[in-house]
């Protein structure tokens, strides 16, 4: 069994966000073990900022973007999708981190998680 005290720390981190799908441990976990980018260590994250989490069909799929401040002022971002098999079957998850919260704003999220989040960029916000 997989040592869930890191993402008990993390789920915390993400509770008080009202999403369609709570960031729990095993989702963390998920994010985790599929990663692939730039992933910050779990330790290394003090504050998520912002969060999106929904399962488009209501069971299984998931869709995840969300900002975090790491230790030293550095910032990830993370754009997770998994389908109705779950992760595990078929999923991506993308970490990116930035020196600035713009940057990972700007490079570290796509299009549509920015406008999820509701940190479009210039000119994107009338773009739809």
């Amino acid at each position: 069994m997989t040592d869930m005290q890191p993402y008990e720390r993390l789920a915390a981190l993400t509770k008080h966000f009202t999403t369609e799908v709570p960031l729990d441990e095993w989702l963390w976990h998920s994010l985790y073990e599929y990663a692939k980018g730039d992933v910050p260590a779990p330790e290394q994250i003090t504050e998520v900022t912002d969060l999106w989490a929904i399962s488009p069909e209501g069971y299984g799929s998931t869709e995840i973007a969300f900002l975090a401040r790491l230790d030293g002022d550095r910032w990830a971002s993370c754009v997770a999708w998994s389908d109705t098999s779950g992760f595990g079957c078929r999923q991506d998850v993308d970490w990116r981190i930035n020196p600035t919260r713009e940057a990972a704003i700007a490079m570290g999220l796509d299009k549509e998680s920015r406008t999820h989040l509701g940190l479009s960029l210039p000119g994107e916000e009338n773009d739809r």
